[in-house]
């Protein structure tokens, strides 16, 4: 793969929310978890632990939490009119507020109990506590591109660890050590074949607008 080939796979890539209910090979998704495997660490820690998820009754759970942890989440927006500002493009009224209510319920992060397979992204606080956010946010992007490139669609959801709270309750459904300073939560990655394809991926903003050359605000490159 050529450069440009590499840049085609980040610029089509997609977040799926809706798929099929074909399962996932495990050869996908044994590569899929060596691509984070093989992300950047600091010093080389590699704190980064991964719970693969494919009971329906587990996905069930952690949907439900997704679906509170972001209802709370957006609700507040809501409340700021911040989600009303975000989707007044849309003509129909009708259209608009189903719309503002599939965001402000929460419903849009449910969907992990479509999806066949659920990955917990988790961090060893014990094993380079400073860098473990980072270090997870690295293996996450890996296993996206990864997935995108198998073919598979896939979406990384904060909504059920937004909240401390909520994070303890994701971490009882799985298992996971809830002591203090043991394990970091960063979120889960929804992984499965797409049920339909998105045409327009959501549009980026120019580069003009985000870069600059040697100093804060100078755009003219030197």
């Amino acid at each position: 793969m050529n450069a440009i080939e590499f840049l085609d796979v980040l610029t089509s890539r997609k977040s799926i929310r809706r798929y099929k209910p074909d399962p996932v090979p495990d050869e996908m998704i044994d590569r899929i978890l060596e691509a984070a495997r093989w992300a950047p660490t600091g010093e080389n820690y590699q704190p980064w632990r991964f719970i693969v998820v494919r009971d329906q009754e587990t996905r069930n759970k952690i949907g439900d939490l997704s679906r509170q942890g972001s209802g709370s989440r957006m609700t507040s927006w809501y409340c700021l009119n911040e989600l009303q500002q975000r989707f007044e493009g849309i003509e129909d009224p009708v259209k608009r507020a189903e719309v503002l209510e599939f965001m402000y319920s929460g419903r849009v992060s449910e969907f992990c109990k479509q999806a066949p397979v659920v990955v917990a992204i988790i961090g060893d606080l014990r094993v380079g506590s400073v860098d473990v956010p980072y270090d997870l946010c690295a293996a996450m992007e890996n296993m996206i591109l990864q997935a995108h490139a198998e073919g598979l669609g896939s979406c990384w959801v904060y909504g059920p660890v937004a909240s401390t709270r909520d994070a303890i309750r994701f971490k009882k459904i799985l298992g996971i050590p809830l002591g203090m300073g043991y394990y970091k939560v960063l979120s889960y990655l929804a992984v499965g074949f797409p049920k339909e394809q998105r045409k327009h991926p959501r549009p980026k903003l120019a580069l003009e607008e985000m870069v600059y050359w040697e100093k804060f605000g100078n755009k003219e490159r030197i």
